[in-house]
């Protein structure tokens, strides 16, 4: 008889808001991986495209998209405005994911941010670097912690992507406070630190919903092309992969990891938006960078405003964006400052430990329905 060890399957589902869900969850199903899980994958939009470039062994399936637009300035009207329709994603969400669940036998759940992303049966874990949300109105910010924090009471675990400290990266968006299930497991970036002779003055990484995504595009490009510099743009169109050439511009539409590795590694300074995986992604690979928050997405005009008080980076409103006044101002980055936030065992750690609580719950549902 095999005494073989069954591996565990482990289904990872980011959230389509911005690609920067997708992107920190690469780390994390390269250390399931190397610790011998079968990964599932689960998404939808650019983050299911850009995760089936990335892994193209790997089974994904196509979940329910929110389908979120940042038609405003305004991000208690953009939600608001939505909700219906959100909230009938994350019911189709739930029931589509519990069918995978029972037809794939799933052994452990990793959600980043997908609400609906979830089963009692089976071990889960909720990733996020919110535990606060930040709405301008106090009594709509109170109602909307109360809710997340309920969702992340459907997990087992919560994941913070941060250090703790008062000197984390993240600030009072991820303060546990409440919250008994949540830990912190370090930065996550699908980037290595590299030293590269410079190839672009410039570099802007565009992402986030749209119509927004474009507007920033259209802004960057006019401004560029201006410039008396080698620049580069990645645009984050996932369902294309090409490469043109404009004058000083090199305008590519999705890069793979280790290309975009490359380009970030070989640039000056680098323009993107203030989401908290690229803030991550930037801090690992060492760069100055001008952050533009995406108008009404209060998260990353917390993010931009703190980090820019630090020093750490430079922030502009998207509506007065200036490259050409910003390159002037960016400042050096520290590499020494961020050394405090090195913890190279922390995710396998984190992986491992999971692991044995997936066998640990699955044991126990075992022996209950035996009983």
């Amino acid at each position: 008889m095999s005494t073989t060890k069954a591996r565990p399957k482990i289904l990872v589902a980011p959230l389509n808001w911005g690609l920067g869900h997708a992107t920190r969850c690469i780390p994390v199903i390269k250390e399931l991986i190397n610790q011998d899980a079968k990964v599932i994958l689960a998404s939808d939009g650019r983050s299911y495209e850009l995760l089936r470039s990335e892994f193209p062994e790997l089974k994904l399936y196509r979940l329910t998209p929110y389908d979120v637009m940042y038609s405003s300035d305004s991000m208690i009207f953009n939600i608001a405005a939505q909700l219906p329709k959100i909230l009938l994603a994350i019911y189709k969400e739930h029931k589509s994911f519990a069918r995978i669940i029972q037809q794939e036998k799933i052994d452990g759940i990793i959600s980043d941010n997908r609400f609906g992303c979830y089963h009692s049966s089976v071990y889960s874990v909720y990733i996020t670097h919110q535990l606060n949300i930040k709405i301008p109105l106090k009594p709509v910010e109170m109602f909307t912690r109360m809710v997340n924090r309920k969702i992340i009471d459907r997990y087992d675990e919560c994941w913070i992507p941060d250090y703790a400290g008062k000197d984390n990266i993240s600030g009072e968006l991820s303060k546990p406070e409440k919250i008994k299930n949540a830990k912190f497991i370090g930065t996550l970036s699908r980037f290595e630190a590299r030293t590269l002779p410079k190839k672009y003055d410039i570099l802007a990484i565009l992402s986030g919903p749209e119509p927004q995504r474009s507007n920033f595009e259209k802004l960057v490009l006019e401004q560029l092309k201006e410039l008396p510099l080698k620049c580069a743009v990645v645009q984050g169109k996932t369902e294309v992969v090409e490469r043109i050439s404009d004058g000083n511009l090199d305008i590519f539409s999705h890069c793979s990891v280790p290309t975009l590795n490359d380009l970030i590694a070989s640039s000056d300074v680098v323009i993107a938006r203030s989401g908290y995986s690229t803030i991550m992604d930037l801090i690992q690979m060492k760069k100055r960078a001008l952050l533009i928050p995406t108008p009404g997405q209060t998260e990353q005009e917390y993010l931009a405003e703190k980090l820019q008080k630090r020093a750490w980076f430079m922030s502009q409103e998207q509506k007065n964006l200036d490259v050409a006044k910003a390159i002037e101002q960016i400042p050096e980055f520290d590499a020494d400052l961020f050394e405090k936030y090195k913890d190279d065992n922390i995710l396998s750690e984190t992986i491992s430990a999971f692991l044995k609580n997936c066998e640990i719950k699955n044991k126990k549902l075992i022996k209950k329905i035996k009983t």
